[in-house]
């Protein structure tokens, strides 16, 4: 099963805000605008596609296909569409700025809706399907 799991650090009025741990590292100025042609990119971009579609149903159907079982443990569906729904308002859309990546994870930069970046942190399992 995949290791999918979500850190994020969001700025908003000074306030950082976290899930699942401490703030991800930065993300380098001259990092590639894209996700790597990988098998764990693959899955980052899953998992935007996703979101992207504004379907809670199909976000939360996605999670499911791409995290692990003990990553879904730890946050119920309930508390899960409230994130994507808190998310949709900060963000719209998510669009990658720029990326970092090694196998066993990958940083990317997404702006919110009033240009704050933001680091979303995706961490994976290190032998397939991550």
């Amino acid at each position: 099963m995949h290791t999918l799991l979500l850190l994020m650090a969001l700025t908003f009025q000074g306030q950082v805000v976290v899930e699942g741990g401490p703030p991800p590292a930065p993300v380098p100025r001259d990092a590639p605008r894209t996700l790597p042609d990988t098998p764990q990119g693959k899955h980052v971009k899953a998992y935007i596609d996703a979101f992207n579609s504004g379907d809670e149903k199909k976000f939360l159907a996605a999670q499911e296909e791409l995290m692990a079982p003990d990553t879904l443990a730890r946050r119920p569906a309930a508390d899960r569409a409230k994130m994507f729904n808190r998310m949709k308002g900060d963000f719209g859309k998510l669009t990658v700025k720029r990326a970092a990546a090694t196998p066993e994870k990958i940083l990317v930069v997404m702006a919110d809706r009033d240009g704050n970046d933001a680091i979303f942190s995706f961490d994976f399992e290190t032998k397939a399907p991550y």
